[in-house]
Parts: C-alpha cells; structure tokens; sequence
C-alpha cells in the first residue's frame, strides 16, 4: 500500500473572516425573530398560569395522605 496524501483542504484554512457591522435591513429579520421568540414564551407562560387546577386547593390541603406522618413511640 502507498501512503497516502493529507487529505485535508490547505486552501480553507488560510481565508481569514472578520465580523462586519450589519445594517439594519440586515437586522431586520433577526430582531423579528427575537421579538416572536419573546411572545410566544410569554403566552406559553401566561397559558400555563391561567390553567385551572385538577383538584381544589382546600381539598388538596385536607386529603389525608398530605400530611406529615406523626411519630408514635
């Protein structure tokens, strides 16, 4: 068997990227994204909230199995 070559792309590593200032057409979508982003986590919260519970509070409060176990000697 032949050894083989590197496989590895030389070239793709020598570009150099710098981050640019983006404008606001650029900006535009992304801000909608977050603002969309931020709503539907405010509904969902507000949803859950609002849910009525399965059992009364009063009832939860007296079912027996709520309680703490006394001690007995």
């Amino acid at each position: 068997m032949s050894a083989k070559t590197d496989p590895r792309d030389e070239s793709g590593g020598s570009k150099y990227f710098y981050r640019r200032s983006l404008s606001g057409r650029e900006l535009l979508p992304i801000v909608g994204v977050a603002v969309a982003t931020g709503l539907l986590a405010f509904y969902v919260a507000r949803i859950m909230m609002q849910r009525t519970p399965l059992l009364p509070e009063d009832s939860v409060a007296r079912r027996p199995g709520r309680l703490r176990p006394t001690r007995t000697r």
